[in-house]
């Protein structure tokens, strides 16, 4: 273990009502609350387990808001981060709705209109919101245990709070969810629109999330017989479904050497529904489609289309029997521990590293131009060559 993860320690979270608390904004790597000298874990956003930020250090406050407030996090402008980070203490928002949600590093007018949908279907616009972008004194501010815990568990609590669109399901409807127009670095297939061709010539509606409002992607979600598509954030919409009577098939893939079909899209499976499947589909190597921005390690693969049409006739386009399918794993049988409870490991003190870590930060930030600059020129010279 490395003298790092050794600074750790597990902590048994319990909710917590405070007063005269002083939160952060999130920056440089830096995030937190203080109460009486004292840091606050639980205003730490935590990722497989862990403190994701390390702990700023105490300085006076420049504001005060006086309302009753409770804590929601950091204010997330993806899809699916925003569902699983900033909307982690949903049954609690719900339980106190007398109470202003708290989130940081945003403001009112960047809350985008399918933002402001979620809120409407969950209910979490009743009473206002703070947003933290400078060192702020909450006089009153209770900060629950979140009810979904990225990557180690996800309660009963906030699965039902979550669940307030019912969709009646369309029999022979098939539908890909496409990623083909995404402007994603992690892509590792070359051929789906390939695939998509096939799968529309066969009737399958195919569906492109990100150019469609929330409402119409519960629609689509829900009223499938089949729906399928690789992996991706929105299979987090199962959260949002009652009880949705769909059969999901997810294409898996690796980023690098990990699935991207990770815990959390499991935990989310498993409190819906048991007709979901996760796929490693007929495939081989493939030549890269583009240099990547990062990542560069991640593979390439390209569908194997001949034997993917004929999984699809011999199993009625996966409506029929998905028993001895190459690759399909029903969730019951995927080896997924919703850990809820388990302690979280911290790391709340400073330490004289601290000082170089934001020096590295905020000149990270500040030369951030330059790095895309350098990550362009590369681009654009691997296609130049690769154009040959």
């Amino acid at each position: 273990m490395s003298p790092f993860s050794e600074r750790f320690q597990p902590i048994e979270l319990k909710p917590v009502l405070l007063h005269d608390v002083v939160i952060f904004p999130e920056r440089y790597g830096f995030s937190g609350a203080w109460c009486n000298g004292q840091p606050v874990a639980l205003a730490h956003m935590c990722r497989k387990g862990r403190q994701y930020r390390r702990q700023v250090p105490f300085s006076a406050p420049v504001r005060t808001v006086e309302e009753p407030c409770i804590w929601g996090g950091l204010f997330q402008h993806h899809y699916g981060h925003f569902l699983i980070e900033s909307m982690q203490n949903l049954y609690a928002f719900r339980q106190h709705p007398e109470r202003r949600i708290v989130w940081h590093n945003a403001t009112r007018e960047s809350i985008t209109p399918w933002q402001h949908t979620l809120f409407h279907l969950t209910g979490c616009d009743r009473n206002g919101y703070e947003f933290v972008n400078e060192a702020t004194l909450f006089k009153d501010i209770l900060f629950p245990v979140p009810g979904l815990m990225c990557d180690v568990w996800l309660t009963q609590e906030q699965a039902d709070a979550f669940a307030v669109c019912n969709v009646t399901v369309k029999k022979k409807k098939r539908i890909w969810i496409s990623r083909s127009h995404v402007n994603s670095d992690n892509l590792v297939f070359t051929n789906e629109r390939e695939l998509e061709d096939m799968l529309a010539s066969r009737g399958w509606i195919i569906f492109h999330p990100e150019e469609h409002s929330v409402e119409e992607q519960l629609e689509t979600m829900g009223s499938g017989e089949v729906v399928m598509g690789c992996i991706g954030s929105a299979f987090h919409s199962l959260l949002l479904l009652k009880h949705p009577g769909s059969r999901y098939i997810v294409i898996n893939r690796m980023n690098g050497e990990s699935e991207a079909h990770n815990l959390q899209f499991d935990l989310i499976a498993r409190a819906r529904t048991d007709n979901y499947y996760v796929w490693e589909p007929p495939k081989h190597d493939a030549p890269a489609l583009y240099r990547r921005k990062t990542h560069h390690s991640w593979p390439w693969y390209a569908f194997d289309l001949e034997a993917i049409r004929q999984e699809l006739d011999s199993r009625d386009d996966f409506r029929g029997d998905m028993n001895g399918c190459p690759g399909m794993t029903a969730i019951r049988d995927r080896d997924a521990v919703n850990a809820v409870g388990k302690p979280i490991l911290f790391h709340l003190k400073g330490s004289p590293s601290d000082r170089l870590y934001h020096l590295y930060r905020y000149l990270r930030q500040r030369c951030r131009p330059v790095k895309e600059f350098w990550i362009r020129l590369q681009q654009s010279i691997w296609k130049k060559f690769n154009s040959r």
